[in-house]
């Protein structure tokens, strides 16, 4: 990105698409990827009851999605934020069958809480790889 400063005029932006299609991916998916992290982080405080297995993993999940999320929005995102928040949400979804086979009891309420928030953390990763691949390719950096 070329930026041509002017004398007494504001910076002008070469590429305006390029910006905004930045923000949309490290601000804008990075912020909601932030709040369904907080989101797990707060939801096992609020409901106290279920098994605390469940609750732990969720736990320890939203520390992962809530730091990459905002280390994202801080920092810049890149591929990898993408795809720790992907596997994170992936994980998500797999994990109440994984703690049925452990003989894990696994309350309804997380089950679904762990099937919504994953598949949203999916689709957000998702849809931020196609951002950042869309800027890549019309940047010309490939």
């Amino acid at each position: 990105m070329v930026i041509h400063i002017e004398r007494g005029l504001r910076p002008r932006v070469s590429d305006p698409s390029h910006v905004l299609r930045q923000g949309v991916h490290d601000q804008i998916l990075g912020l909601l990827m932030f709040a369904v992290g907080v989101l797990l982080l707060v939801m096992p405080m609020i409901t106290e009851t279920g098994p605390k297995d469940a609750q732990m993993n969720e736990l320890l999940v939203g520390l992962v999605v809530a730091f990459t999320a905002g280390w994202r929005v801080y920092r810049g995102a890149g591929l990898w934020s993408d795809a720790v928040i992907g596997l994170a949400g992936v994980w998500l979804i797999v994990s109440p069958f994984v703690l049925d086979l452990q003989n894990t009891a696994v309350h309804t309420a997380d089950r679904m809480l762990a099937f919504v928030t994953g598949g949203v953390l999916v689709v957000l990763s998702l849809l931020s790889l196609l951002v950042w691949r869309l800027d890549r390719k019309r940047t010309g950096r490939s």
